[in-house]
Formats: C-alpha cells, sequence, structure tokens
C-alpha cells in the first residue's frame, strides 16, 4: 500500500503587500479597493508624498498594504522619494511578501521602464523575484487586449519578461471583492517565509563600484605596465637590428633582424617586469 505524505502550508499570519509606482496610474486606487473600498490613500491626502500602512481581512485572511509616493512627480527628486520609498520594508516588517508593481495598461513607453530601473535601483535584482507587475485599466477588453499588446510591444515584452511574467490585470472600476481575492490568491507565496527582508534591502545599497574599482585598477596598470615594457623591448630590438645588419638602417636584414629582436626582448623584458610586480604585490599583501 502506497503511502502519500501531504505537506499542509504554514497559514500566513498577514500578506505584506508594498505598492510601487508612479503617479497617476492607480497605485493608491488599487490600495484602497485591496483595502475594502476605503479611502486610506487617497490623493488628496496631505501626507500623500509619505509611505503609508493600513490593514484590513479579505475573507479571513490579514492583508497588510504598503502604499508608497509616485515616482516622476513634478518638483521632486527621486532621491528624496526613493528615501522615503525605502521606509516600506519597515512599515511591512518583518518584510512584504509581494510588490505591486503598478502600470496604467497600454503601450509600455521609455518611461514604463524607467520606473523599473528606479524599483531595481531601490530594492536591487533580487526584488524582481517577489514582485507581480498589475495591469490598471477601466474595461473589460484587458484580456483580449493584452496579448495584442505583448505581441507588438517589445518594451511589455521585455518588461514582463524581467518579472519573471507575472502580471495581473485590475478593472478599477470594478469594486466588487470577487477581483480582489483573484488577485490575492495569485500574489500569496507558497509559504510565510517567502518574503524580501531588510537584509536584501542593505545588500542592494551597496554601490557595485566598490566591487569593480580594484579589477579595473588592476586592469589598467597591466595595460600601462605592458606597453612601457613593449616599447623597451621594441627599442632594444630595434638598435640590435641595427647594429647586427651592419648599420644599414634601411636595408631588409636590418629592419626584419630589428623586427625580430625588438620582438623577443618585448616579450622578455614584459615577462620580467610581470614577474617582478607580482612578487611586489605578494610582499604587499603579507
Amino acid at each position: 500500500m502506497e503511502t502519500k505524505l501531504l505537506i499542509d502550508p504554514q497559514p500566513m499570519d498577514d500578506l505584506r503587500i508594498v505598492l510601487f509606482g508612479k503617479t497617476w496610474v492607480g497605485k493608491s486606487t488599487l490600495g484602497n479597493i485591496i483595502m475594502g473600498n476605503t479611502k486610506t490613500f487617497t490623493s488628496k491626502d496631505s501626507s500623500k508624498d509619505r509611505t503609508q500602512k493600513s490593514h484590513s481581512t479579505v475573507e479571513g485572511q490579514k492583508v497588510v498594504v504598503v502604499d508608497t509616493p509616485g515616482l516622476f512627480k513634478p518638483g521632486k527628486h527621486e532621491d528624496e522619494l526613493v528615501k522615503e520609498i525605502k521606509r516600506s520594508i519597515d512599515l511591512a516588517s518583518p518584510g512584504p511578501h509581494v510588490f505591486l508593481l503598478v502600470l496604467r495598461f497600454g503601450m509600455i513607453t521609455s518611461e514604463e521602464l524607467e520606473v523599473l530601473e528606479v524599483f531595481e535601483r531601490t530594492f536591487g535584482r533580487r526584488a524582481l523575484a517577489y514582485t507581480t507587475v498589475v495591469f490598471t485599466h477601466k474595461n473589460e477588453e484587458y484580456e483580449a487586449n493584452i496579448q495584442k499588446v505583448m505581441m507588438q510591444s517589445k518594451n511589455s515584452r521585455e518588461f514582463i519578461e524581467r518579472c519573471q511574467w507575472r502580471y495581473f490585470g485590475f478593472n478599477i472600476q470594478d469594486k466588487s471583492p470577487a477581483q480582489v481575492t483573484e488577485l490575492l490568491k495569485k500574489i500569496t507565496p507558497m509559504g510565510k517565509d517567502y518574503f524580501y527582508t531588510p537584509e536584501m534591502l542593505q545588500e542592494a545599497g551597496k554601490p557595485e563600484e566598490q566591487e569593480e574599482k580594484p579589477k579595473t585598477e588592476e586592469t589598467t596598470g597591466r595595460r600601462a605596465l605592458l606597453e612601457r615594457t613593449g616599447l623597451v623591448g621594441i627599442i632594444l630590438g630595434s638598435v640590435g637590428g641595427y647594429v647586427l645588419g651592419g648599420g644599414e638602417l634601411t636595408s631588409t636584414s636590418g629592419a626584419l633582424l630589428g623586427a625580430l629582436g625588438g620582438s623577443v626582448l618585448s616579450m622578455g623584458t614584459t615577462a620580467l617586469a610581470m614577474k617582478a610586480k607580482l612578487l611586489t604585490d605578494k610582499c604587499c599583501k603579507k
């Protein structure tokens, strides 16, 4: 008799969601609908440029939604907004299960791609594994049009591919709870311990230049060394060729001997110089 092992997934204490996107795409409206058609996140709020948190219960599941300031708002510098947006990780402590990257449904332009770039610069590439794109719209023809958009727009395909093909169309004129339930089913992770952490945010904040700089300096130094030693070798080889060629600088034999001697001496002096540099580097590291 075959015994089947049933694995019961751990129940979620709460589903933590962070909303991200530019202004006027329905991001805050989406948050309000998830929260039960409240007016928690409203554009008329005086604190609209602040990251805000709210919680509710949807069909027995506790849900926490954190709404971040919209990008590309006139008069607001990106660095200022990003600093505020990063607060979302603390508000969704111990970390969000999912980022909803909200876009207005339609052809994706360079500005939408820039939204994705800002997202990656803020949270790092690892955050894409926890991201679902939500296309907000106001009609029932989304399902038919989304396929057309994907076929016609290279930007759209690139955007979705980078988010690992996780996307959802949300009609922001439809206030029924059924649509919210469908969205939550799609974005709920396999286990409660699968979420983006503050440590991932710290890693994302480390500049890549610090890792690449030593390699670049080492490569530049070696290139300069090769150029110097190569030049010395060529000069010495040319002089040797001149002498061996009987002092006839314009003769064929003198030119050939000069080139041959230059090549040999160039390789020899380069090898010796490189070995000396490696020994020096080892001594400096000790």
